[in-house]
């Protein structure tokens, strides 16, 4: 949980990708904070995002609480999927 009470949140996808972008767009314009890290330049983040798609590279991956045993995963979520995955996470 951040300071706030709110879970942290780490997206990992590409500057490229249309939902990474998005996603992020609509978590700066709601004020959540967030972390991103970029799966083109790191390579930690590469591996865990290949992770949760089997080998595969599938952008954004968004985990939700912990980073280490996040309480939610979401991959490429509409923004409602990930104000409702944020909101389960938090308890509300």
């Amino acid at each position: 949980m951040n300071v706030d009470g709110r879970p942290g949140i780490l997206i990992l996808g590409r500057d490229t990708c249309e939902d990474t972008t998005r996603s992020r767009a609509h978590l700066v314009a709601r004020g959540i904070p967030f972390t991103y890290r970029n799966v083109e330049l790191d390579a930690e983040a590469d591996a865990i995002n290949r992770s949760y798609n089997d080998g595969a590279r599938v952008t954004p991956v968004i985990l939700i609480g912990d980073p280490e045993r996040p309480g939610r995963v979401v991959i490429e979520p509409s923004n409602d999927e990930l104000d409702a995955a944020i909101a389960a996470a938090s308890g509300a």
